[in-house]
């Protein structure tokens, strides 16, 4: 949960304001529209930090359950699923949205949701 925190309030500080003294040492990346791409901290790990801590915490509290019974797990796979495919949509989205800073941006952040993996 801490993780889906501080993740989310970096997120949050970045687009309240990005010309802030706590971003001038992290990286961005300029779209045509004058907006900035966060391309460290959290944001230059994977390009959907919120989206694995949504996944963590609800595996996380569906594994006190055990594993003997199926059904509690229905849950952290239905919001993997849900969150892997808006994924897709927002990548879609972005693309359109920013062109070619989102593809520099893809290219600085390789990874999606799973660093390593997606």
């Amino acid at each position: 949960m801490l993780y889906s925190v501080v993740q989310n309030s970096q997120k949050d500080r970045f687009r309240t304001d990005p010309h802030s003294d706590e971003f001038q040492d992290q990286e961005t990346i300029l779209t045509p529209s004058g907006r900035r791409l966060l391309a460290s901290g959290w944001w230059g790990l994977v390009r959907h930090p919120n989206y694995l801590g949504d996944i963590i915490m609800a595996f996380a509290w569906t594994i006190p359950c055990g594993f003997a019974n199926p059904i509690p797990f229905f849950y952290p796979v239905y919001l993997t699923i849900l969150l892997v495919h808006r994924e897709l949509r927002d990548e879609a989205n972005s693309r359109r949205k920013y062109g070619a800073s989102w593809d520099e941006y893809c290219r600085r952040v390789p990874y999606r949701i799973l660093p390593k993996i997606f």
